[in-house]
């Protein structure tokens, strides 16, 4: 079976060729700069993706949104793998639940709001960071 190419926003993802896959990476290169302590790429083992997925499940979800955040550079994230981490980007995964209307409603607000108090595990962080877990890809032309 080949390989979609399609890249609409129809709702669900597809297999890419490695031809798009690198040009995708290549144009965020590019556009929003590489430096060389700047994160590039976050690895997630088969078992993360499961603990992913468990979360979706557990709250009857429909999907998963995906958050880029920030470590803070002057304060300890408990459960933070690595002491590099302090002042690099990460993502957040947050299950979406389906709305009414077919939009998907993240489980909870990415952003606190008043009055929000439950603080389970809800969302899911710790993949591994590159750099400075990596040797970072060379940049294709």
């Amino acid at each position: 079976m080949a390989a979609s190419t399609n890249l609409s926003a129809s709702g669900s993802g597809s297999p890419i060729p490695e031809s798009i896959a690198q040009q995708l990476i290549n144009t965020y290169m590019t556009e929003e700069g590489w430096a060389p302590d700047k994160t590039r790429a976050i690895w997630f083992s088969p078992a993360d993706l499961a603990n992913i997925q468990g979360l979706i499940n557990a709250a009857g979800g429909d999907g998963v949104r995906i958050y880029f955040g920030k470590y803070p550079s002057d304060l300890d994230i408990p459960g933070t793998p690595d002491p590099a981490y302090k002042g690099k980007v990460t993502v957040v995964f947050i299950p979406t639940l389906a709305a009414p209307n077919g939009s998907h409603q993240d489980l909870f607000p990415a952003l606190p709001q008043a009055g929000s108090t439950d603080d389970g595990d809800q969302g899911y962080n710790h993949g591994e960071l590159c750099p400075p877990n990596c040797t970072p890809p060379s940049p294709t032309t």
